[in-house]
């Protein structure tokens, strides 16, 4: 009977363990720079990538705006993912 229980403490405290939120500073830190990364990183391959088609095709700021825009999505979708994984894990 006693290993019993002591078996159902252990499997409450790993229960406890997993539901509990990642609270250290470290990891907030982390997943901040990588959702402040993304974002900049896809809006600017966009921003460049755009200015580049309009000065290929001469077609003024439409390449560019289009890209800023794919650019964005990218990086929402990109930080979606991100957030999802990490909550996963706790």
């Amino acid at each position: 009977m006693p290993e019993k229980k002591e078996k159902e403490k252990d499997r409450d405290r790993e229960k406890k363990k997993k539901r509990q939120p990642p609270n250290s500073a470290l990891q907030a830190l982390a997943v901040t720079t990588t959702i402040g990364v993304e974002m900049a990183v896809s809006v600017l391959l966009g921003y460049y990538g755009g200015r580049y088609l309009d000065g290929r095709f001469a077609t003024g700021p439409w390449f560019l705006l289009a890209g800023v825009l794919v650019g964005l999505a990218v990086g929402v979708v990109g930080v979606y993912k991100t957030l999802m994984e990490f909550f996963e894990r706790e």
